[in-house]
């Protein structure tokens, strides 16, 4: 397991962990090619600036490669958002690519510190405790130093007494009103292959990458149980991410049971699986093993 229980403790008690060196070598070198098929680097655009000025700077999943989708249904993580949140029964919530770059490429901007407890699909106040609450995490796929757009978080022991939603109705907090959390604020820096896990509660911020010519890319997933079933969850929307595209085909048919489950396919077990529901499954998958769902 490579989230251990130190991790888990420092999680609750602190907020947040940095689970240096996730991924392992050949993984991160798959995740990074994965990656260059929807961003340059910051070499590409200072060579080429004119072929990015309407680059895109964040993708969802699924992903054109098959590394990407198997980070962010990984069952190491699976183990640690079961674990923190109770329950087996969780679902993944975004999975997005996000490229960050220097000032003179494509500035960036500093967000105010906020919480994530707040979904973007409810309608009712947020819960952050046992299975109501929300797991967040940043996989770094280069390295972030403190000019490379460090992620900034407060400590649990600052924000403890911060209600979830700020005055204004929302999430975000002014500096104005709280500035006991700014100067609490501390940048995480951390190496390529570094996950960064907080909770959905924990006050934080995205920074400015304020290094010339660099660029910075990270991958942001967000888990809750099915407790709260109306958070937001993967919209299966657009030809490559539809149910029947190449991209979610490709991953559902590679994927196991659990993983499949984390994106709220039906279980084995699960009553919804008739004779009529498997024949039809396997036309649409026609890669995929149903042996799990056809034998319980």
């Amino acid at each position: 397991m490579r989230i251990g229980d130190e991790y888990f403790d420092r999680f609750f008690t602190d907020g947040y962990v940095l689970v240096p060196d996730f991924l392992q070598k050949e993984e991160l070198e798959r995740c990074r090619q994965e990656v260059l098929r929807y961003f340059p680097t910051g070499e590409e655009m200072s060579a080429q600036p004119e072929r990015f000025t309407t680059l895109r700077k964040s993708a969802g999943f699924p992903f054109a490669g098959p590394t990407l989708n198997h980070v962010a249904t990984h069952p190491d993580i699976i183990d640690f958002v079961e674990r923190v949140l109770g329950t087996p029964d969780i679902r993944l919530g975004d999975s997005i690519l996000q490229a960050k770059y220097g000032p003179d490429l494509s500035p960036s901007k500093d967000q105010r510190l906020h919480n994530d407890a707040w979904g973007r699909n409810t309608l009712v106040p947020p819960r952050s405790d046992g299975a109501f609450g929300r797991v967040v995490g940043i996989v770094y796929y280069t390295d972030v130093h403190a000019d490379h757009a460090p992620t900034h978080v407060v400590h649990r022991k600052h924000s403890e007494d911060v209600p979830l939603l700020s005055t204004t109705g929302y999430s975000a907090y002014d500096p104005a009103e709280f500035p006991q959390l700014y100067a609490a604020q501390e940048p995480v820096t951390a190496a390529a292959g570094s996950l960064l896990l907080f909770t959905g509660r924990t006050v934080h911020r995205g920074s400015a990458l304020h290094a010339p010519g660099a660029h910075r890319f990270a991958h942001f997933v967000n888990y809750h149980s099915t407790a709260s079933g109306w958070l937001d969850t993967q919209t299966w929307s657009g030809s490559p991410a539809s149910p029947n595209g190449p991209a979610v085909r490709e991953f559902m048919e590679s994927a196991t049971p659990r993983q499949r489950s984390l994106l709220g396919f039906p279980a084995p077990g699960d009553p919804y699986w008739t004779e009529d529901i498997l024949g039809r499954t396997a036309e649409l998958y026609p890669g995929m093993d149903l042996a799990p769902y056809a034998g319980a």
